[in-house]
C-alpha cells in the first residue's frame, strides 16, 4: 500500500512539474520571444549556428565537391568574386594619411570606373567640409556625378530619427543615398546576423535631397547600403526590391574566409597573406595602377565597397570567424546573399513552440521505463534534432537547437532524478538490512542482484591490505577513553577515505587496524597497483592528519602490509549474520608483512607478488627477503614511497645512496655498503632500513654469518 501511494505521488509530481514548465515556456515565448530571440539562450543558439556555418570549412577538399552535389547551396560558401572591398588599408593610410582627402575619393572613383566597375558603395560617412582643401569637396562631388553608379551614406539618429546629410551636393550627385546602420539588429555579443534592408521610418520622399532615384523611390524606405549597391548593380528599382525584401529581418548566410596574397600586383608581392571573407584590394594600389590581372578581372563588371580596414579606423563587429570583422564586409555578405537568393529563413514560430511542448512531455511519457531507456531515447532525440538542424541549414533554414535541447533536458533531468529517488526508496530496505555489515559496493551489488546474497564464496586472485596505527597501546595509557576514541575515529576515517578513493573494500576494523582488499566483488585488473597507491596515500594522509589535528599531543604513525595471491572471498558466517570477507594463506601473509615492518623499521611492506609488476610506477626500495613465522620459502619485500618522480628531494637522495648500498651489501662489499648507508642517513636521518643495514654491514664486515642465504628469518608475528 505504501509503495502504491509513493507511485501515485510520483506521477502527480511529474505531471505538476511538466505542466508548470510548459506554462513557463509558453509565457516566456509570448512575453519575450525567448525560443527565438530573447534571453541568454540566443547567445547559445548563435554558438551552435557558428558551428553549422563553419561545418563546410571542415570538409576536406577532396570530398567537398561530392557533398556540394548533395547539399546544394549550403556548401556553396565561397564568397562571390564579383564583390570586393576597396580597402583603405595601412599601406594606403601610411602614404595618403587619414582621414582620407576628398580628392583621393574622386581619384579612386575615376580609377574604378575606368577599370570597368559596375557599382560602388561608399561605406564612409562624409559630413564635414574639408577644412584644408575646400576645392576637394567639389572634386569628389563631380567625380560621383560623372560616375553615376555610386551609393553614398546619410546618418540616422536612432533616438530622434533625425537625418544627417553628406557634404553639399554629394547626395544629389549619387545614384542612391542609403544608411549604414545595423544597430537595430545587433546581438547581445555585438554580432550582426540579421539585417533590416529598408528603414520603416525614414522614407525617400521625406528626405530633402533631390536624388537621381526619382519616382522609382517614391514611398520607399531608406535602404541599407548593401541594398542600394545591389539595386545599382542589378538595375532593379528600389521600389521592386522593397516589395521583395520588406519583411525583416533577413538572416545572413555567411561565406567562408579565404587566404589571399597581399598586394598581388606588386613586382615582388609580400609573402604574408590576408585572411578575409571578401577580396581586399588596396585603394593605393588601385590609384597607382599596381593591380594584378586577377584583380583587374574582379573589378571589371564587379561591385566595389569602399571602406577602411586599417587598424583603429573601421567599425568592428564580431563574426562567426573573427573576433573583429570590418563592418564593410557585413554589407558585402548581404549583397552576396541577394545575388544568390540564399538568405536564411527562420522556422515558423508555431513549429518551434509545438516541438518545445512535445519535448517537455517526452520524458514524462517514458517515465514508466528504466532510466537507461529514458536516457537512450532522450539522447537519440537530441542527436536527431542536431542532425535535423544541420539538414535544415542545407535547405537555407535557420532552425534553433539549443533552446529545443533545453526544453528536453530540464524535464529529462527532473524525471531521471525523480525516478532515481523512487527506486532508491524501493531498495532502501536492502540497505537498511545489510548495510551495517557489508561494504557499500557489496550492498550496491546485491541491490541490483539479490541472488548474490548467499553463503559460501569463490576463489580468485586478490590483494589484501593491512594497516596498523603504531603505538596504540602507548597512546591508550596516556589518554582518556573519550580522547582515545575521538582520536582513533579521526585517523581511521581519513585512512578509510583513502582506501575507498582507490576502490578498495574495507573488510573490518580490528581495534586500531584496518583490513581491506581489492578485486572483489568487482573485477579490478589493476588491483595490485590500486592497493600500492592506497598504501602510499595513507602515509601522506597520516602526515596531513598529524599536522591538522593539533588538539592531540601524540602524533602516531602507521604500518602497512600488502600481499597478492589466491584468496577465498564471499559472504561467510551464519544464516543470521553474514560478513563479506576474504580468507586464505595469502591474506595471512599480508597481515604478517604489516608486522614485519618492525624488523626493518619501515612503513610499508609489499610482497614481490604485489609489487613486482608495479614497481616502475613508484619511487621505492628493496627491503630484502624474509621468512615469516611458519613459512620456509623467503619472500622478497619492497617499500614504495610515492608515485614515480614525486618523492621529496631528501627521500630521492636517500633512495639513491640506499640502493647503491644494498647492491654493495649483497655483493659482500660491506665496508663500501656502510659508507653508502651513512650517506643515506645523512639525507634522511631517521630512516629505519638504512640504519638497519648500516648496523648489519658493520657487523658483517667483522664476521659474516655462516651459511647465510641472504634472507632474514622473522621470529615473531
Amino acid at each position: 500500500m505504501e509503495k502504491q501511494n509513493v507511485a501515485k505521488q510520483g506521477k502527480g509530481a511529474l505531471y505538476l512539474f511538466s505542466g508548470l514548465f510548459t506554462g513557463f515556456l509558453l509565457f516566456s515565448f509570448v512575453v519575450d520571444g525567448w525560443l527565438s530571440t530573447g534571453w541568454w539562450v540566443r547567445t547559445l543558439e548563435n554558438k551552435w549556428a557558428d558551428f553549422r556555418i563553419n561545418l563546410p570549412a571542415l570538409v576536406s577538399l577532396s570530398s567537398e565537391q561530392d557533398l556540394k552535389a548533395g547539399f546544394g547551396k549550403y556548401f556553396n560558401h565561397d564568397a562571390d568574386d564579383r564583390i570586393f572591398v576597396a580597402a583603405i588599408d595601412e599601406h594606403t593610410v601610411k602614404k595618403l594619411g587619414y582621414p582620407f582627402k576628398r580628392k583621393n575619393y574622386a581619384t579612386l572613383i575615376e580609377k574604378l570606373n575606368k577599370a570597368g566597375v559596375k557599382a560602388i558603395g561608399l561605406d564612409v560617412l562624409i559630413f564635414d567640409s574639408d577644412r584644408d582643401d575646400k576645392v576637394s569637396d567639389g572634386i569628389m562631388v563631380d567625380a560621383v556625378r560623372r560616375a553615376a553608379n555610386v551609393s553614398v551614406l546619410v546618418a540616422v539618429n536612432p533616438e530622434t530619427g533625425e537625418v544627417q546629410y553628406p557634404i553639399s551636393g554629394l547626395g544629389e550627385a549619387a545614384k542612391y543615398i542609403s544608411h549604414p546602420h545595423v544597430e537595430g539588429n545587433i546581438e547581445a555579443n555585438g554580432e550582426v546576423r540579421r539585417l533590416s534592408l529598408f528603414s520603416d521610418s525614414i522614407l525617400y520622399k521625406n528626405l530633402s535631397l533631390k536624388t537621381k532615384c526619382g519616382k522609382d523611390c517614391a514611398g520607399v524606405g531608406l535602404p541599407l547600403l548593401a541594398m542600394a549597391v545591389y539595386s545599382g548593380y542589378s538595375g532593379r528599382p528600389l521600389a521592386d526590391l522593397e516589395n521583395e525584401y520588406r519583411t525583416a529581418p533577413h538572416y545572413l548566410n555567411f561565406r567562408i574566409p579565404q587566404d589571399r596574397v597581399y598586394h598581388p600586383g606588386w613586382t615582388a608581392p609580400p609573402a604574408k597573406k590576408n585572411n578575409s571573407v571578401y577580396r581586399h584590394i588596396s585603394v593605393l594600389d588601385i590609384m597607382e595602377g599596381k593591380l594584378s590581372p586577377e584583380e583587374r578581372k574582379v573589378i571589371k563588371g564587379g561591385i566595389a565597397l569602399v571602406g577602411s580596414t586599417a587598424l583603429g579606423a573601421y567599425d568592428h563587429y564580431p563574426s562567426p570567424f573573427y573576433a573583429s570583422w570590418p563592418g564593410v564586409e557585413v554589407h558585402a555578405n548581404a549583397i552576396d546573399n541577394m545575388l544568390h537568393g540564399d538568405f536564411l529563413h527562420p522556422v515558423a514560430t508555431w513549429i518551434i513552440v509545438l516541438l518545445a511542448v512535445l519535448l517537455v512531455w517526452l520524458p514524462v511519457v517514458l517515465s514508466r521505463y528504466s532510466i537507461k531507456v529514458i536516457s537512450i531515447t532522450s539522447v537519440s532525440v537530441m542527436a536527431a534534432l542536431m542532425a535535423l538542424s544541420v539538414y535544415a541549414m542545407t535547405q537555407l533554414t535557420a532552425m534553433p537547437y539549443l533552446s529545443l535541447l533545453f526544453s528536453l533536458m530540464v524535464p529529462f533531468i527532473f524525471v531521471t532524478v525523480h525516478k532515481a529517488v523512487l527506486e532508491g526508496r524501493e531498495k532502501k530496505w536492502i540497505k537498511n538490512t545489510f548495510g551495517q555489515y557489508l561494504s557499500p559496493k557489496v550492498v550496491e551489488l546485491i541491490t541490483k542482484d539479490p541472488s548474490r546474497l548467499s553463503l559460501g564464496g569463490e576463489k580468485r586472485e586478490m590483494t589484501a591490505f593491512f594497516l596498523d596505527i603504531a603505538g596504540f597501546t602507548t597512546m591508550s595509557e596516556k589518554m582518556t577513553p573519550e580522547e582515545l576514541t575521538s582520536m582513533l575515529n579521526e585517523y581511521l576515517s581519513g585512512l578509510t577515505d583513502i582506501i575507498l578513493k582507490h576502490d578498495g573494500v574495507v573488510d573490518k576494523y580490528i581495534g586500531d587496524c584496518i583490513m581491506a582488499f581489492w578485486n572483489a566483488p568487482l573485477d579490478q585488473k589493476d588491483h595490485r597497483r590500486l592497493a600500492c597507491l592506497a598504501a602510499v596515500d595513507c602515509q601522506a594522509e597520516m602526515a596531513r592528519l598529524n599536522k591538522q589535528l593539533t588538539q592531540y599531543a601524540i602524533k602516531p604513525s602507521c604500518r602497512v602490509g600488502l600481499n597478492s595471491g589466491p584468496m577465498v572471498v564471499g559472504n561467510m558466517g551464519s544464516k543470521t549474520r553474514l560478513s563479506y570477507t576474504v580468507m586464505g594463506d595469502a591474506v595471512n601473509l599480508a597481515s604478517r608483512l604489516e608486522g614485519a615492518n618492525k624488523f626493518f623499521h619501515s612503513q610499508i611492506m609489499a610482497s614481490g607478488e604485489t609489487f613486482e609488476d608495479s614497481k616502475e610506477l613508484f619511487d621505492h626500495r628493496f627491503l630484502g627477503s624474509i621468512r615469516v613465522v611458519g613459512k620456509a620459502i623467503p619472500v622478497k619485500v619492497y617499500e614504495p614511497f610515492a608515485r614515480k618522480g614525486a618523492a621529496g628531494p631528501e627521500i630521492a637522495a636517500m633512495l639513491k645512496s640506499y640502493g647503491e648500498g644494498t647492491e654493495k651489501f649483497y655483493a659482500g662489499k660491506y665496508a663500501d655498503a656502510a659508507k653508502l648507508f651513512k650517506a643515506a642517513l645523512k639525507a634522511r636521518p631517521a630512516d629505519g632500513p638504512s640504519q638497519f643495514y648500516l648496523e648489519l654491514a658493520e657487523k658483517y664486515e667483522k664476521e659474516v654469518p655462516k651459511d647465510w642465504d641472504g634472507s632474514f628469518n622473522l621470529t615473531s608475528k
